[in-house]
């Protein structure tokens, strides 16, 4: 429920600030008062308008069921929701006091908000009247709400099972190609049969044979220099430097057995095939470039291997797929038909329900039709509403508006709605018949929402809740909530025009007293 509304520098309100009830509530005016921007502002607050003052600001009490849903999304875990937007240099929106983004802000509060205006929201969609058969269903045999979960988990099932079957059988179309091309790579990797660690160390002997003949020269030199250093021992010996002589003769002693190691080393090379050795780093080399490293060659071969394991196993997998996807299509068009009967059994009651409100609303005969249509998630059903015999999509925006009106009234009869309607002079151009019917649906909607309507006929503002007068001083307008006796003079100027009678005064009374 809006709570308060608050404006700052408004071209025409300057500031103002307005408290709302739960219920009906209807503005009413002069023509050219400002009703329809006072409206705009408060269809800002839910992204749904552009800002038309510096500061518009709203306070919404929650429901409990709204507070987990507004926890969920933007971490609100009270009752108070605070919508505040700034317009300066550019426009900025806030819930309580925290930055959000226009759209994300439109997105959340959707589901809360609902501007009844031209042809817009999706009450008369495909999907919202048969979730309202569904609603109606399920009051008649509380199983069929079991019936639907049932329905679309074997209805996701069976796109799983034919996603995978596609993909599968897209992969067979060209599963020769591809069983070529794993043959190819994985063949290839294995020919070479390359090791880890191996690139390195041939690496390191094709620089060993690159300094092969300075190594020896090298070795042979340090080998002649060392048959020299036994005066050197002799001398630490007459010194007196046992520990000297000691830790010379030693690394003498290991200096000779590396020599000794490294020269046979070279030796070895001897007989090594150079041609062969450089072939065999080329390879190494062309693994390395192609896939990174050897580590990734060995990898990929692996799974090249694995993915021809799959490729010559796709053949069976293929018949359980289809097999499955048979079972599936056999049980759901079963089940498909288990829901179709118990939207028969619910059909005429929606009709019912449906043709009372059309009658009160002054529109056309209304008929419901249950037909078939290719299986989705919902089942094998479409209804389809009809004024006479024109459908939906043929309606004039007034009996568009007015049929949505009757189909959100049947739905909140069934289930409790939690939410703000909107409406911008939904009676304009209707009849006074026509303009009493909406009012009393909307009355009755009224139980479940909080209502926000625009009128200049009588009808919705002696049924109204609370009801405001929208005025003008010629410089700025004013808003004012009235009093009965307010209401009575307000609507008696609405009955007779500028010049107020008696009549209308005495007809405006009896009609409140009526209500």
């Amino acid at each position: 429920m809006i709570k308060k509304l608050h404006i700052e520098d408004s071209a025409l309100f300057g500031s103002l600030e307005l408290h709302f009830s739960a219920g009906f509530c209807v503005f009413s005016g002069p023509s050219g008062s400002g009703k329809s921007v006072l409206m705009d502002s408060l269809l800002a607050c839910f992204g749904l308008k552009e800002p038309n003052a510096s500061i518009i600001e709203a306070d919404i009490v929650l429901s409990p069921s709204l507070i987990k849903i507004f926890e969920e999304e933007l971490g609100i875990d009270n009752d108070l929701l605070n919508i505040k937007i700034i317009k300066k240099d550019k426009i900025r929106y806030f819930v309580n006091f925290t930055p959000i983004a226009k759209k994300q802000l439109s997105l959340i509060l959707s589901r809360f908000v609902k501007h009844i205006h031209s042809r817009g929201g999706d009450e008369l969609g495909e999907s919202s009247l048969l979730g309202l058969l569904d609603q109606l269903a399920i009051a008649k045999s509380p199983s069929h709400k079991e019936s639907l979960r049932d329905f679309r988990e074997h209805f996701r099932a069976l796109e799983s099972a034919q996603k995978e079957l596609q993909a599968l059988k897209s992969a067979q179309a060209n599963a020769q190609s591809l069983r070529e091309i794993a043959s190819f790579e994985a063949e290839q990797i294995a020919s070479i049969a390359p090791k880890v660690g191996e690139y390195e160390e041939l690496l390191m002997c094709k620089k060993t044979l690159s300094r092969k003949e300075k190594l020896l020269e090298s070795i042979a030199k340090a080998t002649s220099a060392l048959e020299s250093t036994s005066a050197l021992s002799s001398a630490l010996a007459l010194l007196d430097k046992p520990e000297l002589q000691a830790a010379l003769e030693e690394a003498l002693n290991d200096t000779q057995a590396a020599l000794e190691e490294e020269s046979q080393k070279l030796e070895n090379l001897q007989d090594l095939d150079v041609e062969s050795l450089l072939a065999r780093i080329s390879a190494l080399s062309n693994l390395i470039t192609r896939y990174g490293s050897i580590e990734a060659a060995l990898a990929h071969e692996q799974a090249q291997r694995e993915k021809l394991e799959a490729l010559q196993d796709s053949s069976t997998k293929t018949k359980e797929l289809e097999t499955r996807i048979a079972e599936l299509e056999s049980s759901l068009s079963s089940k498909a038909q288990a829901l179709s009967q118990a939207r028969h059994n619910a059909l005429k009651s929606l009709q019912d329900s449906l043709q009372a409100l059309a009658l009160k609303l002054k529109l056309k005969p209304l008929s419901c039709t249950l037909s078939q249509k290719p299986l989705d998630h919902s089942g094998g059903d479409v209804l389809e509403l009809r004024l006479d015999h024109s459908s939906v999509a043929t309606l004039s925006a007034g009996e568009f508006n007015r049929l949505r009106l009757a189909v959100m009234c049947v739905g909140a009869r069934l289930e409790k709605k939690q939410g703000v309607l909107i409406l911008d002079e939904i009676d304009a151009n209707l009849s006074g018949e026509e303009s009493e019917g909406v009012a009393r649906v909307l009355q009755e909607l009224a139980q479940s929402y909080q209502i926000f309507a625009i009128s200049h006929q009588p009808h919705m503002p002696s049924l109204a809740t609370a009801h405001y007068l929208v005025s003008s001083d010629g410089a700025h307008s004013q808003v004012r909530l009235l009093d009965k006796q307010g209401r009575i003079k307000e609507l008696a100027r609405m009955i007779s025009g500028a010049n107020i009678t008696q009549e209308a005064l005495d007809f405006a009374s009896k009609r409140l007293e009526q209500i």
